[in-house]
């Protein structure tokens, strides 16, 4: 009896070890230091800064990313590697390009903490706006940043923390410039991005591409027919959803050319109410580190 006890003790350990109990572990998130943890983020903030996010755009799909999901709460959600790359590298790595946020040049972290594979993190990142004639603006972005076995982002969450503030500051400086008054320079703003809309529409839009049937009918629509939207509403129907969008077209004409016409594609629409974007169950695993994640309404399919 006790060797036959004994023999069962046996196979179960070697069922416990065997290959496929194995793999049920490998399931599990990863467990980084502290230390490792932050060489992962500044690894992120280091490429996002000028000239290291062109060599990421170059790259099409960044390996900093998975095909996951992310999202930014200004604009909308990002899915997979290539948009990520596109939108986080791509956006701002052209400083000759006119646009509203220019290149980001330094960064300091002031806020971090991290347990397992997650850290939350605040960033005061400086941008030069080329547009405003090189104007320096510190930007606070905060992100929560989770990351996969090889130490690629596979969910990250940003918010650009007074954003509205940001926004003003930049139309006012654009005013004192221009010494003029700050509607004046909101309607300037309006026509220099919608002549640069237009241009990349008929130079990267045609065929089955084609939004607007004449440059005429792109500007009107883009400067009389759509607001230039507030700070909360770079991803609905607007002019400046629209010249965020802009630069993306030219990586990519199938995916972004609708976003810049008069549909807007899925990005610049007005398809969520406030509650709906808030409830959103977006991510595929939840951010907490403790307690039950079945509370967790973010948690999608």
């Amino acid at each position: 009896m006790a060797k036959l006890s004994l023999l069962w003790l046996f196979i179960t350990a070697v069922i416990s070890f065997s290959p496929a109990a194995l793999g049920a572990t490998a399931t599990q998130p990863p467990t980084y230091s502290i230390e490792e943890l932050w060489g992962l983020q500044t690894k992120f903030w280091d490429a996002f800064l000028y000239p290291a996010n062109v060599n990421e755009t170059r790259a099409i799909n960044s390996t900093i990313f998975t095909p996951d999901l992310c999202r930014v709460d200004v604009t909308r959600v990002f899915n997979g590697s290539e948009l990520n790359t596109e939108y986080i590298f791509g956006l701002f790595s052209d400083p000759d390009h006119f646009g509203l946020f220019g290149i980001p040049i330094s960064y300091s972290i002031t806020q971090f903490s991290g347990n397992g594979n997650i850290a939350s993190v605040t960033a005061v990142v400086t941008f030069k706006v080329i547009s405003f004639g090189g104007f320096l603006v510190p930007v606070t972005i905060d992100t929560w940043s989770m990351w996969d076995t090889n130490g690629q982002i596979e969910q990250y969450d940003s918010t650009f923390r007074w954003f509205g503030f940001l926004l003003d500051t930049l139309i006012e400086t654009l005013a004192t410039q221009q010494n003029t008054t700050t509607t004046q320079a909101t309607t300037f703003l309006s026509q220099a991005f919608a002549t640069a809309i237009c241009k990349t529409h008929d130079q990267y839009c045609t065929g089955d591409n084609q939004q607007y049937t004449i440059a005429s009918t792109c500007y009107k629509f883009l400067t009389e027919d759509i607001p230039f939207g507030k700070d909360y509403e770079i991803g609905m129907n607007t002019l400046l959803c629209r010249e965020v969008h802009e630069y993306m077209v030219r990586f990519d004409p199938d995916m972004h050319c609708p976003h810049i016409g008069p549909s807007g594609g899925e990005y610049c629409v007005n398809d969520q109410t406030y509650a709906q974007k808030v409830l959103q169950k977006y991510f595929r695993k939840s951010w907490l580190a403790y307690g039950p994640v079945d509370q967790d309404i973010w948690l999608g399919d």
